[in-house]
């Protein structure tokens, strides 16, 4: 699970999405004031104000007058004390309940769009986000239907108001690449503290994040405005410019991820063609070959799946299906071994037929009273054949047939010579 400290840039940019929610909202109570509004002024921009005031979280009542949905033309008590709690929130002073031009250009600010100062100006948002359970998942990342669900139960809509499906998709694309930048910069923030931890230079890594964070508030400024073109092209812009940034520290995309396995098995596929070929001359069974070249096929085919899947942008689905492929040449190159590996099988169970034969000729040797030096050389010996055996079987185990085959019969030797000696004696 990730420290606050490390998420601290992922809950700073939700912060961003839950008050440009509640700004969102508050847009869509556009108010038109053209004089200062105080107890007991009478009007509908009266009415208009407490219908933003109430939209925006800061209830004029709970029930009854002023109530959502009950707003009304007058201002009172109930009024100027939601004035006054907006006021503080937004750092309007003196925050009298007097709705003045500092207050009417604070809403215009909030209400036009300008994200960057309306975060600065908002401090319970970011409690919301680091409180709530549904943001991030079990690693620390965040978890997009928590935060879309989040934002849901704070009334966040997009400025739109568009509802068809078409609006809705685009809406959900815009909405999954913000979260991916979010988690983009977040992931260049570590990589650049690390490389800083390592000595290295991270301006122009710092200055590329710089860059897609400011390009991230575009992103929500415009998603919430309803301009959702100019959001995705923004959107586009601090992935990018994150993932520059990650790239620039020292970090590894996915991207970077699969090209570079694509790669090395393109490489594993042309030489496993090259065994195959060279079993083919050394005489390995035909069926053997023939089974190795299918599979070898397959891995070819499914490393083209892989390219496509990387064409297209599917990093992590290139990843998997390059590492399916291979799978595939392993299993070609172990079809070629099905021969050898039955020799290599022969070779051990002879030589363990060997070091018993000699263990019993040394015990023998041992009743019999036979030369202690005679002796003394079998059983140097006899541990050798074991030591060889050893070996051998180690390189079975690890597939190395022809190694395997070359260590059993250093060991039937150590141990036929273990039991001349033995006899010797």
């Amino acid at each position: 699970m990730r420290t606050f400290e490390k998420i601290a840039l992922t809950i700073f940019t939700l912060s961003i999405f839950l008050f440009v929610g509640a700004s969102n909202t508050n847009a869509a109570v556009e108010c038109s004031f053209d004089r200062d509004l105080e107890i007991g002024v009478d009007g509908e921009d009266v009415r208009c104000l407490q219908k933003y005031l109430n939209d925006a979280g800061f209830t004029v009542a709970q029930t009854g007058v002023g109530s959502p949905g009950n707003e009304t033309s007058l201002y009172r008590t109930l009024t100027q004390e939601a004035v006054i709690e907006w006021q503080l929130e937004n750092d309007v002073r003196p925050a009298s309940g007097y709705f003045g031009p500092l207050s009417k250009a604070k809403y215009s600010d909030l209400v036009t769009g300008n994200v960057q100062n309306a975060f600065e100006n908002s401090n319970g948002n970011s409690n919301a986000v680091s409180n709530n359970p549904n943001v991030n998942s079990d690693d620390g990342e965040l978890d997009s239907d928590g935060v879309l669900s989040l934002l849901d139960s704070l009334g966040v809509t997009t400025g739109s108001g568009n509802s068809n499906s078409s609006s809705n998709d685009k809406d959900e694309d815009i909405e999954e690449l913000i979260l991916d930048a979010i988690n983009m910069i977040d992931d260049a923030e570590d990589e650049i503290e690390d490389a800083k931890d390592a000595g290295q230079n991270v301006d122009d890594a710092e200055d590329e994040v710089n860059d897609a964070k400011e390009d991230l508030f575009d992103a929500i400024r415009f998603y919430f405005k309803g301009d959702l073109a100019e959001a995705l092209d923004y959107a586009d812009d601090a992935h990018s410019n994150a993932e520059d940034a990650f790239e620039k520290a020292g970090g590894e995309t996915e991207e970077d991820e699969a090209k570079e396995i694509i790669d090395e098995v393109d490489q594993e596929i042309e030489e496993a063609e090259q065994e195959i070929e060279e079993a083919d001359d050394d005489g390995v069974d035909n069926d053997l070959i023939d089974e190795a070249e299918e599979l070898l096929d397959e891995a070819k085919d499914r490393l083209d799946e892989a390219e496509d899947a990387l064409d297209e942008d599917n990093y992590e689905e290139a990843i998997d299906i390059a590492e399916d492929a291979r799978d595939m040449v392993d299993d070609a190159l172990d079809a070629l071994k099905d021969d050898i590996k039955d020799d290599a099988e022969d070779a051990i169970d002879d030589a363990r037929d060997a070091i018993d034969d000699a263990e019993e000729a040394i015990d023998d040797a041992k009743k019999d009273d036979g030369d202690d030096d005679d002796i003394d050389e079998a059983e140097e010996l006899l541990e050798d054949a074991e030591n060889a055996l050893k070996d051998a079987e180690d390189n079975y185990d690890d597939g190395d047939y022809e190694d395997a085959i070359d260590d059993a019969e250093d060991a039937e030797n150590f141990a036929d010579d273990a039991e001349t000696w033995a006899d010797r004696a």
